[in-house]
């Protein structure tokens, strides 16, 4: 039987999460070269082994002993090709294998071959996803007696002495073991990992390699200044010349997250030991722009920027040497890395006065390989650039926005995309950030302004908002409103300002459905903000049309649910607004047997609720004190949501009886006691009495206030 060219090997326990997507990416490698997949089972029970028999041609149980090496060694025996790759279950190979088939055809004189790991830290995975990419020797030749040392973090060894080892440029792994959901699996898979460190280090305590992936694995801060300070110990030693750099870079990010003030120390060591290195000038580039940034030192922000574009460029190029990253990851070298250091380099130079470049910087960034995070970034520089200088952003917007919305991604990134997108708006259309963007200094246009390019753009309703505040010709606003397709993307405050101006809203010829205007009545809820002014104004109006008085409505609605019921005059003139349009509405929208007391339980509670505010405020009206607090109960009981509507309006009555009465109410009042006092109590003359007009308008001062009391009043 013929040897296969490629032997594949992997160790796996419990990995039914991802088995498959492994075994997937390498059928093209296994169609295009002949090959062996060879895989040891260490202990699962989550369906993994029966994942593994539809594709292993060599499937071995391997009772798991806490050490890795022993189990890829008992894979090696069983291998027999002239290469061995080896794999884990979380890694998925790309698909762009070209290189490596050719490689593993031509038989070049090499003894191993390195491919590149990416690592993702973010759930896009290769979707804009965040990631450390970092070189591994996964493929050597089996003649060179290869072996597995370390129980953990495992790597190659063999008998071959010669330097023979080729990097795979364009060969990727991707790998996603590190993103967890499950906080327990992520404690469970750190705390093993640390225990297997610790058992290395009790063999080997001068072990640097170990004792720097102590570091890193380390949760407990102080444990890992104590691995660090042991780290530093051993600097006279040849190896640090190999892991130096990473280690440092490491203890950079360990103090950006737990001790800043010594995170430019970290970096001063590494600028002076490690000039050249890729992770000084890329990581610990990356680490010194965001101190500067944190400090408005713009002009050094500048400086680190500029360095580690420089360095992205070689690093990403040809002539770069990436030998280092054998020794350790590239943290900060993804494209999404890249793009958000482009986006803040944009404000630097903006700062320190280089506004062309500031400009050409935001020009060059790519929004196909930002991560999603970054596009709300983008938005808030760009508006901030904007808002403070009189350069030409057009150009950016519309062009930021037709990427965003490219044909060619996937819906449900240009979904994310545009969510992102509208996130970044934030509040800059609201009245009170308008309000306050003079007094900022080096205020030159309002930040919303940004978007009127994208008027008229498609599936884009910010351009159109910002038109729309720019204006007050009410013709103008009304063709504006006429041109909003995707109310949900609207911004509410536009809308606000075309009603305060006196638009007619729906636009004749626009009609929308009722849960279309609700919604966007609802979105006008806010303190200070001019929904229950807009309400009461629709109702004095009395609309005519079904649609604006749907809308009359909505606003009403929206106004009794979030109102706070501290201003008196308001609440009244909005408690009677809500009454006179419930009284229009519920004739037009239902049959009319409907609106009787007999059949109303049928309607809805709000609908009720606004049925009987109606009804009270007509007894009002008319004098009937009594009847208005039963109806307004009789609303609190269907629907406890207008509660505090209901306990203000009993409050106000409770307040208008503390008023001092005219002597025309005394003289009436003395009248009524004394007709009162010619019956006996129970004489059915006096039930009669008290339900006269007359008596309601005096009830208060025969029966005394002390009587007046349910959230309001008792009867």
């Amino acid at each position: 039987m013929q040897k296969p060219l490629l032997s594949i090997g992997m160790i796996f326990k419990n990995e039914i999460r991802c088995l498959e997507r492994c075994m997937k990416s390498l059928e093209p490698l296994r169609q295009a070269v002949s090959c062996e997949l060879v895989m040891a089972d260490t202990g699962s029970d989550d369906g993994s082994r029966e994942v593994a028999e539809r594709y292993a041609d060599i499937l071995i149980d391997f009772p798991w002993i806490n050490d890795f090496a022993a189990a890829r060694n008992a894979v090696i025996d069983r291998c027999s090709g002239v290469w061995y790759l080896s794999i884990d279950a979380d890694e998925w190979l790309d698909t762009n294998i070209s290189e490596l088939v050719t490689f593993l055809k031509a038989d070049r004189p090499f003894a191993q071959a390195c491919l590149h790991i990416y690592n993702y830290k973010t759930p896009e995975l290769d979707r804009g996803g965040v990631y450390a990419d970092f070189i591994s020797s996964r493929m050597m030749r089996m003649s060179s007696g290869i072996r597995y040392e370390g129980i953990i973090h495992e790597h190659f060894t063999s008998e071959e002495t010669r330097p023979v080892t080729h990097l795979l440029k364009t060969t990727i792994l991707h790998h996603d073991g590190y993103l967890f959901t499950d906080q327990d699996a992520q404690a469970r898979k750190s705390r093993r990992n640390r225990l297997l460190l610790e058992k290395q280090l009790e063999k080997d305590p001068y072990n640097l390699r170990a004792l720097i992936e102590s570091v890193q694995n380390e949760y407990d801060p102080e444990r890992t200044q104590e691995y660090a300070g042991r780290v530093l110990q051993l600097r006279d030693r040849p190896e640090w010349e190999w892991y130096g750099a990473s280690f440092i870079r490491d203890m950079v990010q360990f103090c950006d997250d737990h001790d800043k003030q010594k995170t430019d120390e970290w970096i001063q060591m590494a600028e002076e030991q490690f000039p050249e290195s890729l992770f000084t000038r890329i990581d610990i580039a990356c680490f010194g722009f965001s101190s500067c940034f944190r400090k408005e030192d713009y002009a050094g922000c500048v400086a680190y920027g500029e360095k580690y574009l420089a360095a992205i460029k070689e690093y990403r190029g040809d002539t770069g040497d990436t030998a280092e990253l054998l020794y350790g990851a590239v943290g900060l070298g993804a494209q999404a890395w890249e793009e958000k250091l482009r986006i803040f380099l944009a404000t630097a130079y903006q700062r320190v006065g280089r506004e062309a470049d500031a400009l050409n910087m935001l020009s060059s960034t790519d929004v196909q390989k930002m991560h999603l995070g970054q596009i709300a970034d983008y938005c808030r520089v760009l508006r901030y650039m904007h808002a403070r200088s009189y350069l030409d952003t057009r150009g950016l917007i519309v062009n930021f926005w037709e990427e965003l919305n490219s044909p060619a991604s996937e819906l449900s990134l240009i979904t994310e995309r545009r969510e992102k997108f509208f996130s970044g708006v934030g509040n800059i259309f609201e009245p009170g950030y308008r309000a306050k963007e003079p007094e900022q200094p080096g205020f030159c246009r309002h930040a919303y302004t940004v978007f009127l390019p994208l008027l008229g753009a498609e599936n884009c309703e910010l351009g159109t908002a910002a038109a729309i505040l720019e204006t007050e010709d009410r013709a103008e606003l009304e063709k504006l409103l006429g041109m909003v397709e995707k109310w949900e993307e609207f911004p509410i405050y536009a809308l606000e300002h075309a009603l305060l101006e006196g638009v007619r809203f729906p636009l004749p010829g626009k009609p929308l459905k009722i849960e279309e205007m609700d919604t966007l009545a609802a979105r006008m809820a806010r303190p200070g903000g001019p929904l229950a002014g807009l309400a009461v104004l629709a109702a004095d109006e009395t609309p005519s049309d079904w649609q604006a008085l749907a809308w009359a409505r909505g606003l009403a609605l929206a106004a009794v649910r979030s109102c706070d019921w501290t201003d008196e005059q308001q609440g009244m003139d909005l408690c009677r607004a809500f009454a006179k349009i419930e009284d229009a509405f519920l004739p037009k929208y239902y049959a009319g047997g409907l609106l009787r007391d007999e059949n109303i339980f049928i309607l809805p509670p709000m609908h009720r609720f606004g049925w009987y505010c109606g009804k009270a405020f007509w007894a009002l009206d008319a004098g009937d004190s009594a009847a208005y607090v039963r109806l307004l109960r009789q609303g609190l009981e269907v629907c406890p949501e207008g509660r505090p509507m209901v306990e203000f309006l009993l409050r106000q009555l409770e307040e208008s009886r503390k008023v001092q009465p005219t002597p025309e109410l005394l003289t009436l009042a003395e009248q009524v006691r004394t007709l009162l006092a010619q019956y006996p109590a129970d004489d059915p003359a006096v039930e009669a009495l008290k339900q006269s007009a007359a008596y309601q308008k005096v009830a208060h001062l025969i029966e005394g206030p002390e009587l007046g009391v349910f959230g309001g009043i008792r009867q």
